[in-house]
């Protein structure tokens, strides 16, 4: 009597959790005598498995609110293809005002904030209002100077994550455009002067109210 574990087959028995097969010799099929010799043939082991190849994904970047609460600083995009509003931001808070006091430096925040904020006009976004025919110091669409002032640019890039957080500058009332003092912009005289902060003077687009 074989177990539930034991298949007979002409006087071959498998046994199924050893994964060995033991074969009696049956004296009529193999000529052997009845001397109780036995066979064992052991199934070849299973194959090993391939290399398992793990891959990190990148780290995610910091969030505005995050960067505000303590989040480490990003370092600057390659170019302005593909970046985060807060990149755009930072970007320009850098070029065009790293040498301005913070509240200077959050006024040209706000400026881009603002004009993201009408619909349809200029950029209903950050990035899409960080461009050549908004900003000179932008070389390309994308393309803009190389940044080497360590500290200016993170600097920028917390003023840049405030602002986000918090919308554009209430004493600002909406203004949209601005200019250095050094030139005298031809729609300047179509403005509505809000006020002068460092080096820049800030305008309001009468316009700008009835496209809200």
């Amino acid at each position: 009597m074989h177990s539930a574990s034991e298949a007979v087959y002409h006087g071959k028995t498998a046994i199924g959790p050893n994964r060995i097969q033991q074969a009696t010799a049956d004296p009529e099929e193999s000529g052997f005598d009845n001397s109780g010799l036995t066979l064992e043939v052991a199934i070849a082991p299973l194959p090993r498995p391939a290399e398992v190849m793990t891959f990190r994904p990148a780290p995610r970047p910091a969030t505005p609110a995050e960067i505000v609460r303590g989040a480490a600083i990003p370092p600057p995009p390659p170019s302005l293809r593909n970046a985060s509003d807060l990149s755009c931001i930072a970007v320009a808070i850098y070029h065009e005002a790293r040498d301005q006091e913070e509240f200077g430096q959050r006024a040209v925040a706000s400026v881009i904030l603002q004009r993201a904020a009408i619909p349809h006009r200029w950029g209903d976004s950050a990035c899409e209002n960080v461009v050549p025919t908004q900003f000179s110091f932008m070389t390309s669409r994308y393309e803009y100077p190389k940044i080497e002032d360590t500290d200016s640019w993170r600097k920028a890039v917390s003023i840049a994550a405030e602002v986000l957080v918090n919308g554009p500058l209430p004493e600002l009332h909406g203004a949209d455009h601005y200019h250095t003092t050094a030139v005298s912009p031809k729609w300047a005289p179509k403005m509505v002067r809000i006020r002068s902060i460092d080096d820049h003077i800030f305008y309001v687009d009468p316009h700008s109210y009835s496209a809200l």
